[in-house]
């Protein structure tokens, strides 16, 4: 069974970053729920200064160019909440572009094997080369998760994928970073 973290589709896609001299705590984001404390994400569509004409489309239903920010627009928050509900809360982002979202993962669990015997350079060969090795036992039945340890990323598995296909959303792509075992 392989396991994916969500991108953007840059190279296709526009996508969203954060306006000049916003104020994000978005580093602390770890799967704890955000709704009581949220101050909502200042974003813009990343402009390539210099570059004559981006042919990129805007026309994406979801961005997540930093890892762990995925920002969806309505229809996209529709399919997360009928199928996400009780592991995600959907916070309100503000753009110039019309309504997105913050999806917030909080389906946090302890899901990369032996990560905590692993020595901080074995971690990070593990997330250079994509070899993170998940327990199948924890993974077998989810769609979308974050790990304890591992917690700024948000991890996928195949069902999750053919829904966005299904679905036929724009704007993400999905590297494999492992597999379970």
């Amino acid at each position: 069974m392989n396991i994916y973290e969500i991108k953007s589709d840059h190279d296709v896609f526009k996508f969203f970053v954060f306006k000049p001299g916003s104020t994000s705590n978005y580093l602390n984001f770890e799967g704890q729920k955000l709704g009581d404390s949220w101050v909502p994400l200042e974003l813009e569509i990343f402009e390539e200064k210099g570059k004559k004409k981006d042919k990129r489309f805007e026309d994406f239903d979801a961005s997540c160019y930093y890892d762990g920010i995925l920002i969806v627009n309505n229809n996209l928050k529709v399919i997360f909440e009928n199928n996400f509900n009780k592991k995600i809360e959907v916070l309100p982002v503000n753009t110039d572009t019309g309504q997105y979202y913050y999806i917030n993962v909080m389906n946090k669990i302890k899901s990369i094997k032996n990560v905590d015997k692993m020595s901080l350079d074995e971690i990070m060969e593990m997330v250079r080369n994509n070899t993170y090795i998940f327990d199948i036992h924890i993974v077998k039945n989810q769609d979308i998760f974050r790990d304890t340890k591992m917690s700024a990323s948000y991890f996928v598995t195949e069902s999750f994928i053919n829904l966005m296909n299904n679905n036929q959303i724009k704007g993400l792509r999905y590297e494999k970073v492992g597999h379970a075992e």
